[in-house]
């Protein structure tokens, strides 16, 4: 059981690691957060309030298709139970394909955007549990507030919550390594690269539930 905990913290721990990848290519490519969306709503509303229609809609758009990815997670996982379904890994290898389609062709920048948003928001809703910790892979300030929070605990005496302040370090660690390497990674190839990092965590995933 403890190998099969580990290569499921594995494969969460890669799932960050993968969005802070797409964030930092989307904020090079197209300077634009894609995984989290509190910037891009108060730039919604500072650019309402300026009368600049224009990147209102875009931020908009963006902030909109996370919702929408959101949203189909929640129809393809309305059960809220942990099971290793194929879904997840198709879901990943799907994210993949997506990933080598923009990259191969001329798409609207707006486009692209919206559709790595989109998956932002599909692998944020993804309905994952390890232990009794509801995980979100996509961004770090709920991961922030939840460390600190746990962490505080644990030095008040309930020495459990080391545990769970423990892996969400980890997981902020992660998701600053992968944006780390987008950064250090030509911005024409980083699309290609994020095709291949869900690409390899959606065969990870069906590895690991052929071995449960």
């Amino acid at each position: 059981m403890l190998v099969k905990s580990f290569a499921l913290k594995i494969w969460i721990v890669f799932l960050t690691f993968a969005a802070g990848f797409v964030n930092v290519a989307a904020v090079r490519g197209f300077s634009c957060s894609v995984s989290h969306h509190t910037g891009n709503v108060t730039r919604f509303a500072v650019s309402i309030a300026a009368g600049e229609c224009g990147v209102a809609v875009k931020t908009l758009s963006i902030a909109a298709a996370f919702f929408i990815g959101a949203f189909v997670s929640g129809l393809m996982f309305h059960q809220r139970k942990l099971a290793l379904k194929k879904r997840y890994g198709i879901f990943l290898l799907f994210f993949s394909l997506c990933f080598f389609v923009v990259s191969q062709f001329n798409i609207p920048q707006e486009a692209v955007l919206a559709l790595l948003a989109f998956i932002a928001g599909m692998q944020n809703g993804m309905f994952i549990y390890y232990g009794d910790i509801l995980v979100r892979t996509t961004h770090l300030t709920g991961y922030l507030t939840d460390a600190a929070f746990a962490l505080g605990m644990a030095v008040r005496g309930d020495r459990s919550k080391l545990r769970l302040a423990v892996f969400y370090l980890i997981n902020i660690f992660c998701f600053i390594a992968g944006g780390i390497v987008s950064a250090l990674i030509h911005k024409t190839a980083a699309l290609s690269a994020c095709g291949c990092i869900y690409g390899a965590a959606g065969i990870y995933y069906f590895i690991l539930r052929h071995t449960q």
